[in-house]
């Protein structure tokens, strides 16, 4: 049975990255059905409960190391790995294990990455080296294949995709009204779904945010909804916000699987977001969004989905955002008509993540 290694952020209770996790081995499954799945992670145990794989403790150099001699294929990604704004270590780790998976022989594939900034000399070096190296690159947007590309990485093949999780399907809305409801949320009214994140030392944001949200919400009748992507650091900034505002607001404080918090922003009207993968779950579910830009992986994905810019995190203008969440609004039904068929391309072009790596198990590709 072909043997693959998963190697991401993954078992740190980060809803995008848990689907990206959850649609990665979905589709390898789908594409390779004998495929036996190891994942490299942060909280063994969970992970291979909640997906029914084999884990390891991502820091365990011997266990880590006894998976890749054992695999066929090591799979880095997806998400944000190859880059050196949240962390230093990030890149230097995720490459480690690259590095590691190649001195053992094995096809390893960048699947369906987000690549940089990456502005450290040393990090720029660890990825022109290393990414040269790989058998195969998929990225998840054309300004991550550009970085690689001036970062010197040209011998693998790289193919611009899209994002795993446009290949996973939410819960059912029944899951997400009785979430929404435990929350205390009033049913039968418009929503404004918010995503909001700790950021640096940055804290203007959050009133910006608490006002542009009520300013919103007050004109258009709406009920603002805070929906936490990872906990603590965001049921946390997402009390503080919903604390700024002069008018009523709900946070979800909790924790739900993937495919609920998935549907939780199905069950939105309109999405207000930071985490990319707020803004992922609106637009496979037809929910127009902006997004607040804190890293140009945000910028990136509201050109492909077609939504605006709210305004950035170091200088976000409440009435300015307010404005572009109207305007959102107002052009509702036909926004989401767009964001669907979006979504179905970007689906497809999701499942060819899969497909590549299935190929490489094939023994098709360099090692």
């Amino acid at each position: 049975m072909p043997k693959v290694v998963l190697s991401g952020y993954f078992g740190f209770g980060n809803a995008g990255d848990e689907a990206i996790l959850a649609a990665t081995v979905a589709a390898l499954r789908r594409v390779v059905p004998a495929v036996e799945i190891t994942v490299l992670s942060g909280n063994p145990a969970e992970t291979a409960a909640a997906y029914g794989v084999a884990a390891v403790e991502r820091g365990n150099l011997s266990a880590v190391r006894q998976a890749l001699r054992q695999a066929d294929l090591l799979v880095s990604g997806g998400g944000s790995l190859l880059q050196d704004v949240t962390s230093n270590r990030s890149i230097p780790y995720y490459l480690g294990i690259v590095a590691l998976a190649k001195v053992y022989g094995k096809k390893v594939m960048l699947y369906g990455n987000g690549v940089g900034p990456v502005r450290g000399r040393l990090n720029r070096l660890l990825v022109r080296c290393l990414g040269n190296l790989v058998d195969q690159i998929t990225v998840r947007d054309a300004g991550s294949a550009a970085v690689l590309a001036e970062l010197g990485v040209t011998r693998p093949p790289i193919e611009v995709t899209a994002d795993a999780v446009f290949t996973l399907a939410p819960a059912g809305r029944e899951a997400a009204e009785a979430v929404l409801a435990r929350a205390g949320v009033p049913a039968g009214r418009p929503r404004l779904g918010i995503s909001v994140r700790p950021w640096q030392r940055l804290e203007g944001y959050k009133a910006a945010l608490a006002r542009a949200a009520e300013l919103f919400a007050a004109a258009e009748g709406v009920e603002v909804v805070f929906l936490p992507m990872q906990h603590p650091g965001d049921l946390e900034v997402s009390r503080e916000v919903a604390a700024l505002m002069r008018r009523p607001a709900w946070v979800v404080a909790e924790r739900c699987a993937v495919p609920t918090v998935m549907a939780l922003y199905g069950a939105m009207d309109l999405v207000l977001g930071m985490r990319l993968h707020a803004l992922i779950f609106a637009a496979l579910q037809g929910v127009p969004h902006l997004g607040v830009v804190y890293d140009p992986k945000v910028a990136s994905f509201l050109q492909i989905a077609g939504q605006p810019v709210a305004g950035t995190v170091e200088d976000l203008d409440p009435e300015r955002a307010a404005a572009a969440l109207t305007r959102v609004w107002r052009e509702h039904e036909a926004t989401r008509a767009h964001l669907l068929e979006v979504s179905t391309a970007l689906a497809q072009r999701a499942w060819r993540n899969a497909e590549l790596a299935a190929a490489l198990l094939r023994g098709e590709g360099r090692a």
